[in-house]
């Protein structure tokens, strides 16, 4: 080998070696400095390498929802629910609910969840077989989510069937990248997934500050760079502190966008969630389970439907775009229908909860927080096993 050459070589070596201590020492530095964000988004949360966040294990509180208080306390998984072990026992019928803070329903007592609920009225029925309902919900969480969950953990209670609580309201929005919430002052993100020309990516994309997410086709050879980013902004704190310097603020749209139109982010990440759904329901179905789907409303499609001609018109004249409401199929009704041309059996709990939203005097939703109330829960608990014993 040429000496010149050589010599090249070596302080090829020496300048990456140099550049490599330099990281390592500003690595070390930046874990003594305070973290670049206040507190916690939510106290409950913990950080997850699968999920981007999780509830905490025994995490326990006093929780008030427009005056009602009740003690909230989280199991060793981090759920909203009492302890099943990962082993089902002989003769167990087990239902795996997957969902996000409407399933968690942290505003409720755990023995007024629906998914208690559910297995109470399964095991009511005196036919000699047992019942559990799991409950894996977490608030914030999308379908991506709902799916890295059931690869990692869900699937090792060998649910016979599997569940998803699909809420309209932001359910198709959590799917897009860069979304996270703030544990201890550092951010953590959800891995996400992308759909392009020859479908979904089965596989996740970790979510990268300061590098463009990949929405669609990207080009060869991305991903792999983009991952090892993303994973290690897990674990890098000289990363972390720069965030705030390189992150964008990912766009958001709304279900509004649903009948405005004209969204193109919206209208991908409404393919990107049917598509998780099914590839949800065939790696289900690969593990020898059932797979069923739940959609749930908010608050404020069961209100729009009650109002008078005179209480839209008035909306319609601030939203003229919203006038495509009364041309179109609402959410509700495209999603089932979509999904049902998959083969997947969808429950749709808005015409019942329209029947006691116009009849009862007991509130189904919180006013202020917009999740089921003790009320809310039971009709879906109930609606739920009348769906399924059919």
């Amino acid at each position: 080998m040429p000496k010149k050459f050589r010599r090249t070589i070596q302080n090829s070596l020496i300048a990456i070696g140099g550049v490599l201590a330099a990281l390592l020492l500003l690595e070390i530095g930046a874990r003594f400095l305070p973290t670049p964000y206040d507190g916690s988004s939510n106290p409950a949360d913990t950080a997850s390498p699968f999920t981007g966040w999780r509830g905490k294990p025994h995490f326990h509180t006093t929780v008030e929802t427009q005056g009602y208080y009740h003690e909230l306390t989280l199991n060793s998984r981090g759920m909203h629910d009492t302890e099943h072990p990962l082993d089902k026992p002989p003769g167990v019928y087990r239902i795996l609910m997957l969902g996000d803070s409407f399933v968690q329903a942290v505003q409720v007592k755990e023995e007024e969840t629906a998914h208690q609920v559910l297995e109470d009225l399964l095991n009511s029925q005196n036919n000699g077989q047992q019942y559990e309902v799991i409950s894996a919900g977490v608030g914030g969480w999308g379908t991506g989510q709902q799916l890295m969950y059931y690869r990692t953990e869900g699937r090792r209670y060998r649910p016979d069937m599997v569940l998803l609580m699909f809420f309209l309201g932001n359910d198709v929005k959590d799917n897009l990248p860069g979304r996270g919430v703030t544990v201890d002052g550092l951010n953590s993100y959800a891995p996400y997934f992308t759909l392009a020309g020859r479908g979904l990516d089965p596989a996740p994309w970790y979510f990268a500050p300061g590098l463009p997410p990949a929405m669609g086709s990207a080009p060869p050879g991305w991903k792999p760079v983009n991952n090892f980013l993303g994973r290690l902004y897990q674990h890098s704190r000289l990363y972390r502190q720069i965030e705030p310097l390189v992150a964008r603020a990912p766009e958001q749209p709304s279900m509004l966008d649903f009948y405005l139109g004209h969204n193109p982010t919206f209208d991908y990440a409404f393919e990107l969630t049917l598509a998780l759904v099914e590839q949800l329901g065939l790696e289900v179905a690969q593990d020898g389970a059932q797979f069923r789907v739940a959609l749930i409303s908010p608050v404020d499609l069961l209100q729009f439907s009650q109002m008078t001609p005179d209480e839209r018109e008035a909306i319609y004249r601030k939203m003229p775009g919203l006038r495509r409401a009364e041309e179109i199929d609402p959410p509700n009704r495209r999603i089932a229908d979509r999904l049902s041309q998959k083969q997947i059996e969808v429950l749709d709990l808005f015409p019942p909860f329209l029947e006691h939203y116009q009849q009862a005097d007991t509130p189904l939703y919180f006013e202020g927080d917009k999740h089921w109330t003790p009320a809310g829960n039971r009709l879906a608990g109930e609606t739920l096993f009348e769906w399924l014993r059919r």
